[in-house]
């Protein structure tokens, strides 16, 4: 069973590009991969819909309206692929969004 989690942006992580230092994106996970993402705090989805809903919501928690991308959570010091695992600010998770 393939799943997914959120990540720092690679448009940051190896692009630099600094309109992205606190976006988020899809990051499929090999198998067991997900227990370092829940150690870490991170997200865990089942589908690759969910986990992209989640990253809109997160990279965009005013809306379609915002300009750059902003996730109001954290990047954990593990990485999954190299890239940085998110962290979602405590609270209720992300509500999928599609803009």
């Amino acid at each position: 069973m393939t799943q997914y989690t959120l990540v720092r942006h690679s448009a940051y992580a190896v692009g630099g590009n600094g309109d992205f230092e606190s976006a988020v994106e899809v990051c499929e996970l090999t198998p067991r991969q997900d227990y370092s993402v829940r150690a870490a705090g991170g997200l865990v989805f089942a589908t690759r819909e969910a986990a992209q809903g989640a990253a809109t919501a997160e990279n965009f928690p005013d809306g379609p309206a915002q300009a750059t991308p902003n996730a109001p959570g954290y990047f954990s010091g593990i990485r999954i692929g190299g890239a940085e695992i998110y962290v979602p600010r405590p609270g209720p998770a992300p509500v999928p969004q599609n803009i």
